[in-house]
């Protein structure tokens, strides 16, 4: 696997953390910005950075991402 699938799967893998993090955070009633910071996260790490990394870095070309 090259370095941009296993750093595509990391994002996912923390985005759902987040996701999970913000559930708890919301049920034990935690102040609100926990569970948007949260939820800004798990945005950040399971859409943004997993795109980021498809259009830009594993349509490269060749070898280059290895």
């Amino acid at each position: 696997m090259s370095t941009v699938t296993v750093l595509g799967i990391a994002s996912i893998v923390i985005g759902f953390l987040c996701i999970a993090a913000a559930f708890h955070t919301f049920m034990k009633k935690y102040p609100t910005v926990w569970p948007v910071a949260f939820g800004i996260g798990a945005f950040i790490f399971v859409t943004v950075i997993p795109v980021i990394l498809a259009v830009f870095f594993a349509t490269m070309p060749g070898d280059v991402t290895r």
